[in-house]
């Protein structure tokens, strides 16, 4: 069911709108569910302000706090942004290489959980943001869930999709 076809019938312009649906696509669910729903259960921060605020912290610390509406609207462009870039990994990575080509859904799914480690064990410490509290054990497991299943599954299914439409 995953199988696609050895070669990869899409023009880079279609890579690169491809990219832009996937980041948009992920980019809703990961701040709809998971952004807002970690702030409510492990931050405490009620408000979406406050989880879009802590996204910007991660390019301004503290002073993101500060800034009201202004820099929540940062942190949900640079969400956007973020999800972009990692849908557009995926999406040329699946152009590129044989392997991910033919097991795309399987690929997607190991994406995400990579996603989950990079963000979460070399973007985040490197950032200005404050460092959160560790998750309990099921929240850490529904974090990894989330990102495998709102990141890794949408591109996966993406990618399949329009390879699969345009062969």
């Amino acid at each position: 069911m995953s199988t696609i076809i050895s070669t990869f019938p899409i023009s880079n312009n279609s890579l690169l709108r491809l990219s832009v649906i996937g980041g948009l696509i992920t980019g809703a669910l990961h701040v709809i569910i998971q952004a807002y729903g970690m702030f409510v259960l492990v931050v405490k921060a009620s408000t979406f302000m406050a989880a879009m605020q802590y996204v910007a912290s991660g390019l301004l610390g503290d002073a993101a706090y500060a800034g009201g509406s202004a820099t929540a609207l940062l942190g949900f462009i640079l969400e956007f942004v973020m999800t972009t870039i990692i849908a557009s990994i995926f999406i040329f990575s699946a152009s590129r290489i044989p392997l991910l080509q033919k097991n795309v859904i399987v690929g997607s799914l190991l994406y995400g959980i990579g996603v989950f480690i990079v963000m979460n064990f070399i973007v985040l410490p490197l950032s200005a943001a404050q460092i959160l509290p560790p998750p309990p054990t099921w929240l850490l497991i529904e974090i990894i869930l989330e990102h495998t299943l709102l990141i890794g599954l949408p591109l996966g299914i993406l990618v399949h999709r329009n390879v699969n439409t345009n062969s």
